[in-house]
């Protein structure tokens, strides 16, 4: 009896082992990278035109001066030495045409080579508007003098026909033209010291500058 128990209880083992179901491994389920292997293409920024800052170049600007005075610049030069002093002719003489008239006047002191005197001489009609006639005769035979103050020096204005020669010839001709009938005219002088730049356009003259205020005007009677 007992064994059949051992038996039928061996039997029912059975059949609940053979009944219980055979496990199935589970899928093996790839594991899921949650990071992604793609590699994205990168945005591209915006191309930014860089614009590159010109250097500029400041000119600085010299601070403006103030102009030269050109008068006050011509009458320091015209006071560089004091006015020569005119002797002869003085007021009261009296030169006939075809007379040489000899000027003389007091030096300055001492000159360089190109420091000359400059003598003004006019004819004029007395009574007559605008009746004078006049010539710069620059006194070449004294450019230079050494002076001292006071030395005597002398100028002389020949008469028309030495035409290579300073003379008044000239000025008469002009100043007779404005009054043929005048039987007396009045010659006038005055003389200053001058730079001398040399000869002037028409070949005759000299370009000057004066150096000195001119002395004062001497007026003597002149008879065509």
């Amino acid at each position: 009896m007992i064994k059949r128990w051992l038996i039928l209880a061996a039997i029912v083992v059975c059949t609940a082992c053979a009944a219980e179901p055979t496990a199935t491994p589970p899928d093996i389920i790839a594991p899921t990278n949650s990071i992604s292997t793609t590699v994205p293409i990168p945005t591209l920024l915006p191309t930014v035109a860089l614009t590159l800052a010109t250097r500029v170049v400041e000119t600085q600007t010299p601070a403006p001066t103030s102009k030269p005075n050109v008068a006050s610049a011509t009458r320091a030069n015209a006071n560089r030495f004091a006015a020569p002093t005119a002797i002869a002719p003085s007021a009261g003489a009296l030169f006939k045409n075809g007379n040489d008239i000899p000027f003389t006047f007091e030096a300055v002191g001492r000159l360089e080579p190109t420091q000359c005197y400059l003598l003004h001489v006019e004819l004029a009609v007395p009574q007559l508007p605008n009746g004078n006639r006049g010539d710069d005769f620059l006194d070449l035979e004294n450019c230079g003098d050494s002076g001292p103050a006071g030395k005597k020096l002398e100028f002389v204005l020949y008469r028309g026909k030495f035409t290579n020669s300073p003379n008044y010839g000239t000025i008469l001709a002009q100043t007779s033209a404005l009054a043929p009938e005048a039987k007396k005219l009045n010659m006038t002088w005055t003389v200053r010291v001058v730079q001398n730049n040399g000869r002037a356009a028409d070949g005759v003259h000299y370009n000057t500058v004066a150096l000195s205020p001119g002395s004062p005007i001497v007026e003597f009677e002149f008879q065509p």
